[in-house]
C-alpha cells in the first residue's frame, strides 16, 4: 500500500513538473514570437520628428512659420511629410504655423505644387506674401535603396538658410505605402528648366498623345511654372501659362518672383522676338518666329506682374521648343507639353 501510495505521488508530481514546464515554454515561445511580428516606430517618422526638433532648435522661438513644400515623386508622401511637420509644430507650441487651408489658397492663386520643386527665391516670395517669418521646405528623394529626406527653412526677410537638416533612411512600409497611394509625380512636377511640364488640371496631368494637331482652345496652367535655362542652368524668366484662341497661341511670361527681373535674364529674352523660335517637336525642322508681342500687366496675380508675352499663328503639335537665339549659348525651354486645357 505504501509503495502504490508513494508511486501515485511521484506520478502526480511529474505530471505538475511535466505542465509547468510546457507552460513555461509556450510563454517563452510566445513571447519570442511577439518580438519578432511586433514593428518597431516607422524610420519615417522618426526622422520628420528629428527634423522638427532641428526646428525647434534653430529657428527662434513664437516664430509664424509655413512648410511650404516637400518635394517627391508622391503627392501624398509629400503631403505626409507636410502633414507630420505640422502636427509636431502645433503639438511642441515652439512656432505659430500657417493654416494649412490658407496655403492651399496660396498654392492654387500661385499656381505651385506641394510636391514640386521650389526654388528658393519664389518660396520666400510666398512667405512675403503669407506674412511669414520663417519658411520650411524640403525633399524626399530616392537614393539607391534608401531615401535622403532633406528638411530646410528660410528666413524670409533676409533669404538666410537658418538651418538643413538631411538624414538617410531605409525605404520603409510608410513610404512605400504612400508611393503607391500618391503614384509617381508627372512629369510637369518641377519647375527646373528641361523637365517636362503638364497642364496643372487633373485632366492634364498626362501628356496628350503626340501629333500635329492644333492644341485645344483654352488656357494652359503651369505648375510649378516652367524656369529657362542657358546651357542648362536656371534663369530667371518663367513661362507662366499659354493662351489658345482661334489661330493664335500666345505665350505669357514672368521675369522671376513677384514679377522682379531678377539678374537680368528677363529683358535679354524679349528684347527682339525675331530671335525667339517655337518649333514643334513632333515634327522638328520648322520654327517658327512670333507674329507679336507685348507686355502684360496683370495686377490680380502678384507673380505675374510685369511680365510679357509672345503671340504666335497656326501652331500645331502638342510639344514645343522655345529658344531665343540673342544670346550665346542660347536661353531655352526645352520641353513644353500640353494636356487638356486648365479652363
Amino acid at each position: 500500500m505504501k509503495c502504490s501510495k508513494w508511486k501515485n505521488t511521484g506520478t502526480l508530481i511529474a505530471c505538475v513538473l511535466v505542465t509547468v514546464f510546457l507552460l513555461c515554454t509556450c510563454a517563452s515561445f510566445d513571447a519570442g514570437t511577439a518580438r519578432t511580428v511586433t514593428l518597431g516606430p516607422d524610420e519615417l517618422d522618426d526622422t520628420i520628428r528629428e527634423a522638427s526638433d532641428e526646428l525647434n532648435s534653430t529657428v527662434p522661438a513664437e516664430s509664424f512659420i509655413g512648410i511650404i513644400n516637400i518635394q517627391s515623386s508622391s503627392a501624398a508622401l509629400s503631403e505626409y511629410v507636410i502633414d507630420e511637420l505640422i502636427k509636431n509644430a502645433v503639438k511642441d507650441r515652439n512656432f505659430t504655423v500657417v493654416d494649412r487651408a490658407r496655403l492651399e489658397q496660396i498654392r492654387a492663386e500661385q499656381n505651385f505644387q506641394l510636391s514640386g520643386e521650389v526654388d528658393d527665391d519664389f518660396a520666400v516670395s510666398i512667405g512675403r506674401i503669407i506674412g511669414l517669418q520663417t519658411i520650411v521646405t524640403g525633399s524626399v528623394s530616392p537614393l539607391g535603396s534608401r531615401y535622403r529626406i532633406t528638411i530646410r527653412a528660410l528666413n524670409v526677410q533676409t533669404g538666410a538658410v537658418q538651418t538643413q537638416f538631411t538624414k538617410n533612411i531605409a525605404a520603409g512600409e510608410t513610404i512605400a505605402a504612400l508611393m503607391v497611394m500618391g503614384g509617381q509625380a508627372s512629369a510637369g512636377g518641377g519647375a527646373t528648366a528641361g523637365r517636362q511640364a503638364t497642364s496643372s488640371s487633373p485632366a492634364g496631368g498626362a501628356a496628350a498623345p503626340a501629333g500635329s494637331a492644333a492644341p485645344k482652345a483654352g488656357t494652359y496652367f503651369f505648375t510649378p511654372r516652367l524656369r529657362v535655362n542657358q546651357a542648362g542652368v536656371p534663369k530667371n524668366l518663367y513661362l507662366d501659362r499659354i493662351v489658345v484662341q482661334g489661330q493664335y497661341f500666345t505665350i505669357f511670361f514672368t521675369g522671376g518672383p513677384v514679377g522682379r527681373a531678377g539678374d537680368g535674364d528677363y529683358g535679354f529674352f524679349w528684347h527682339n522676338h525675331q530671335t525667339i523660335l517655337l518649333e514643334n517637336l513632333d515634327r522638328p525642322g520648322r520654327p517658327q518666329n512670333p507674329i507679336n508681342q507685348g507686355e502684360d500687366d496683370d495686377r490680380n496675380d502678384p507673380i505675374a506682374t510685369d511680365g510679357f508675352y509672345l503671340m504666335f499663328q497656326g501652331i500645331t503639335g502638342t510639344r514645343f521648343s522655345l529658344t531665343s537665339t540673342r544670346v550665346t549659348p542660347p536661353w531655352a525651354f526645352d520641353e513644353i507639353i500640353l494636356g487638356e486645357p486648365d479652363r
